[in-house]
């Protein structure tokens, strides 16, 4: 038995084309989550778009704005109405539920995120269902998910999940027009294989996004299922054991979670440092940490302990960590041996710039 899972449910799934809110969709859900809450011991955090459509629908408009204020807007119209529907429909069934709405930045920071990971964990341990979204009123373009998809994925991994499940109205992952049942190892062929149904006005992702969830998901040992969300019975059909969509199975080995951190919480390094061919063989097959006499060059802003991406000299990304430097510092002392950058920065220096604790590989993730 699946005893922990997140269950993300598109915009697609919960309103009409006019990003109206549909009660019925919304009660069907939330009896479904029910029924999946019945055996002792299983809990589940739901991931849940529609703040923005819902929003739109009550401002009479049309088409997702583009402005980010006016997106802001809608969400903050827009959540309290779908947390309204939520919260009397899960009390009717005996059921509390919580706001948790997270932003990239939250999950970027490694005491806000551990702190976000202990919320969550504590909601279930007390047989609260969280009810998570983007807090779409303050988050800003460059430090957003993207899309919930990939909110899900990182959720599913801070809590421990054992499954994910995204709902949204598409059968699965197709292939010459038939569902993919399986994906034991997901790699470029599936990426052709996204066919190119534009979203709706009031939404916002797509199969890329969920393949990308995927891929956060299972570093993490997290199986995800792509299902049909307006389908009458499909959580309650998966979990019975039941063929549902398409499962994305995890690969046979997983990240330790601060490396999973590393790699995957933040959607956008905050700087890329170009190394030399002899430190990128260091990195890629000698396991060894990135020093300062290996970069060549420093791009973007950061200060120490922000994330950045490695790449080689071909501009290829082969790895990401935790800078040791600022890039302030980092510009002052790239290329440089260890012993001349402890003259020049005194007590600040430090051999490694990206020690290899807090650095993963990211070729092949």
């Amino acid at each position: 038995m699946v005893r922990r899972l997140v269950v993300k449910v598109g915009a697609s799934v919960l309103t009409d084309e006019s990003g109206r809110i549909q009660a019925a969709h919304v009660k069907h859900l939330v009896g479904q989550v029910a029924e999946a809450l019945r055996p002792p011991g299983r809990s589940l955090v739901l991931v849940s778009s529609g703040a923005i459509a819902c929003g739109m629908a009550a401002l009479k408009l049309r088409r997702r704005p583009r402005v980010l204020a006016q997106l802001q807007a809608c969400a903050a119209i827009g959540q309290g109405e779908l947390m309204r529907q939520y919260s009397q429909l899960f009390g009717e069934r005996g059921l509390t539920v919580a706001q948790v709405l997270l932003t990239q930045s939250d999950l970027a920071d490694s005491a806000r995120c551990r702190n976000a990971k202990n919320t969550l964990r504590t909601l279930l341990a007390q047989g609260v269902v969280p009810i998570v979204n983007e807090n779409d009123t303050v988050a800003v373009e460059e430090l957003t998910f993207g899309d919930n998809d990939r909110l899900a994925a990182l959720v599913a991994c801070l809590v421990e999940a054992e499954l994910l499940v995204i709902l949204s109205d598409v059968d699965g992952l197709l292939h010459q027009g038939r569902v993919i049942e399986r994906i034991d190892r997901l790699d470029q062929r599936h990426q052709t294989m996204v066919m190119g149904a534009a979203s709706r006005e009031t939404t916002t992702g797509g199969m890329a996004s969920k393949l990308a969830a995927a891929r956060v998901a299972g570093h993490a040992g997290i199986p995800l299922v792509i299902a049909n969300g307006t389908s009458p019975q499909a959580l309650t059909d998966l979990l019975a054991g039941k063929p549902v969509g398409t499962l994305i199975a995890p690969p046979n080995t997983r990240l330790a979670f601060r490396k999973w951190w590393i790699a995957f919480s933040a959607r956008k390094p905050l700087g890329t440092l170009s190394v030399d061919a002899g430190a990128a063989t260091a990195l890629l097959e000698g396991g060894k940490s990135l020093l300062a006499s290996g970069v060549r060059a420093v791009d973007g802003r950061f200060h120490a302990g922000d994330s950045v991406m490695i790449v080689d000299p071909a501009g290829r990304e082969i790895a990401r960590g935790l800078s040791r430097y600022s890039s302030g510092d980092l510009l002052r002392i790239q290329g440089m041996r260890s012993d001349r950058i402890a003259q020049l920065l005194g007590g600040r220096a430090g051999r490694e710039v990206v020690h290899r604790d807090n650095l993963v590989l990211t070729h092949g993730l």
